[in-house]
């Protein structure tokens, strides 16, 4: 595993990081735990928590008995319904019941999602201050897609940004991206697998069939096909690694249920690109239509 500094924080974070959230399924402690163990032994030591989920904090307390807590990097994530006021008494709610609920004793990052965002009150936005001033919470980021996530970077009240970025983005998020480098933000890239592009063609192909539709699916799929023709890669290991390339980010953000899956994204990071895919990769941006890259 490689690692990069988190930003002007000071702190190293393993090339990926984990995001550990409520998917609906109904899982275990013990579950939570088996994933956050096998994520430290490949090396990551970078988690991102969903706040309000209690046997996914207990399960990664009782992981976080088994190393030093100052050589974990753990953040918590707000999800926001857009209805709830994100205020004062929210933000305090949430923070101490992920330090009880995690035993983590401060958070490294304290993330708003862009729900919670939207709702966030001057009193909320005051308390975020005061949890970073008290060590709470050591850095205050904002994570989303959306125009309000370019919001949140122009005010230059956050230190962080969790932004989507993978082989198929446009100018806004590249833009978007350079931006809060400029602002000196740490920068998290997820949503590193275009979903159209992992499938196994055979998949691909059934769907398309099965929708009788050419979207922009059907026309980025074409000028991507090498990615299933890569021999020793798999095609969600060359999307990780093409994103892994951008000297921006501090880490990137990937999500696994499975330990076999995390022990094999992991090794990733230790892996160069192929020979002459970066520039194949750009040819086949440059010509896939406007409308079927991610904005």
């Amino acid at each position: 595993m490689r690692y990069r500094p988190f930003g002007i924080s000071g702190k190293a974070v393993s090339a990926l990081s984990l995001l550990l959230r409520d998917t609906g399924r109904s899982q275990a402690p013990s579950a939570w735990r088996t994933l956050a163990v096998c994520a430290m032994e490949c090396g990551i030591n970078a988690f991102e928590l969903e706040a309000g989920v209690a046997p996914l904090a207990a399960g990664f307390r009782d992981a976080l008995g088994a190393v030093e807590r100052r050589l974990l990097f753990v953040a918590w994530r707000i999800i926001g319904d857009g209805r709830t006021p994100t205020d004062a008494r929210y933000l305090q709610d949430a923070v101490r019941e992920g330090l009880n609920q995690t035993g983590a004793g401060y958070f490294d990052l304290l993330t708003l999602d862009e729900a919670a965002y939207a709702t966030l009150t001057p009193e909320g936005a005051a308390t975020l201050d005061d949890l970073r001033a008290a060590g709470l919470a050591l850095q205050i980021g904002v994570a989303g897609v959306g125009a309000l996530v370019d919001q949140a970077v122009a005010t230059g009240a956050f230190d962080a940004l969790a932004s989507p970025f993978n082989l198929t983005s446009g100018w806004h998020i590249r833009r978007r991206i350079r931006e809060a480098a400029h602002l000196n933000m740490s920068i998290t890239g997820f949503d590193a697998f275009p979903p159209e592009l992992c499938r196994p063609p055979a998949q691909i192909a059934a769907k398309t069939a099965l929708f009788r539709r050419a979207g922009p699916s059907a026309a980025t799929v074409g000028v991507y096909a090498f990615l299933h023709e890569t021999r020793n890669w798999a095609a969600d290991e060359l999307c990780l690694a093409y994103a892994l390339t951008e000297p921006a980010l501090a880490c990137v953000q990937i999500e696994a249920h499975r330990p076999e899956v995390i022990e094999r994204l992991a090794a990733v990071p230790d892996r160069e690109l192929p020979t002459g895919l970066a520039a194949q990769i750009e040819m086949a941006r440059i010509d896939t239509p406007a409308d079927a890259r991610s904005a």
